[in-house]
């Protein structure tokens, strides 16, 4: 009996792996970005952090200095925000939409601006006055979800600039030589 489990566990295991299932977090991808200089104007250290690792794990090459880069990230803000979604029928707040935008802007080697953004994340969450200090506890999170959510799709967005920038090939006098010659 125990080796018919292992045996659904296994194929179970396998068709998860199949279909591209992942835990969540667990999203890798390699950037085929040049050397990076992050300028972290007006964030909070977390998303420094956040961003930092992220970078580095994608394969990121990050340099400490403006000239040594080929890629200027700047992150010029970061804002979390909540609003009252619905109240009760006593006048208490029973759910809260929370908000979390960074804004940013990526420049070449020369300083010119080539991609500038605005990344926001929403989510609704219902509130309990009854159980307020579990309650922020869940903010919080939320909050953390969202901004390692923002980072994720920043780094979709520095990969989808790197292969545009890929695909438009410039004219250098080598290649002009190979295109006279043909």
């Amino acid at each position: 009996m125990g080796l018919l489990w292992l045996l659904i566990a296994m194929v179970m295991l396998q068709a998860l792996q199949g279909c591209g299932w992942r835990l969540r977090g667990s999203m890798s991808m390699d950037l085929a970005v040049p050397p990076v200089y992050l300028d972290v104007r007006s964030a909070s250290s977390e998303l420094k952090r956040d961003l930092t690792n992220a970078l580095k794990s994608s394969g990121v090459e990050l340099v400490s200095s403006q000239a040594e880069a080929q890629l200027r990230l700047v992150i010029h803000s970061e804002t979390r925000g909540r609003r009252v979604m619905s109240v009760g029928s006593s006048g208490k707040v029973s759910e809260y939409e929370l908000q979390y935008q960074i804004r940013f802007s990526v420049a070449d080697h020369e300083n010119k601006v080539v991609m500038q953004d605005v990344i926001t994340q929403h989510r609704d969450y219902e509130f309990d006055d009854t159980q307020v200090l579990a309650k922020g506890n869940e903010e919080k999170r939320l909050y953390d979800f969202m901004r390692r959510t923002a980072v994720q799709s920043l780094l979709r967005r520095l990969q989808a600039l790197a292969e545009v920038k890929t695909e438009i090939d410039p004219i250098t006098p080598e290649s002009q030589e190979i295109q006279d010659a043909n």
